[in-house]
């Protein structure tokens, strides 16, 4: 798939973030400066009624909450990608194409569990297809 119509598909998906913030009130995190990366917070009780939303664009949990990711840390290239991932996070992911996976995530706050990150980034494996999706995306996320 040339990189053109890559964009188009994140472009696509990346209407969530607005989908999230009127329908369940999510608030931007204003301390992210990753162009590749969208971080809002929500009010943990509302994540299980966003579920289903972040279903219909990513499908099923790659690691669901409850899960351990202990090897998956250790091993799963992409698991790395995002820092890893706690038994109480969860993550999906979409493959957009070899080196490159657009994924949500629910990471919840450690120090006040009734809020939960709601992360959504692009990961690419290689500092050039970043810096050619970074051109194309910056101000999308």
């Amino acid at each position: 798939m040339e990189i053109t119509e890559q964009v188009k598909t994140i472009k696509k998906n990346l209407k969530l973030i607005g989908k999230l913030e009127k329908e369940f009130g999510l608030k931007p995190n204003s301390d992210i400066d990753d162009p590749l990366l969208y971080c809002g917070v929500a009010q943990s009780n509302v994540i299980k009624e966003l579920t289903p939303l972040v279903e219909e664009y990513f499908g099923s949990a790659y690691k669901p909450a409850g899960e351990t990711a202990f090897f998956k840390n250790l091993f799963d290239k992409f698991l790395k990608a995002v820092g890893g991932a706690r038994k109480d996070q969860t993550l999906f992911k979409k493959d957009i194409d070899e080196g490159v996976i657009l994924y949500c995530a629910f990471w919840p706050w450690g120090t006040q569990p009734v809020k939960t990150s709601v992360r959504i980034g692009l990961v690419c494996y290689s500092e050039e297809l970043e810096a050619e999706y970074t051109k194309y995306l910056k101000g999308y996320f």
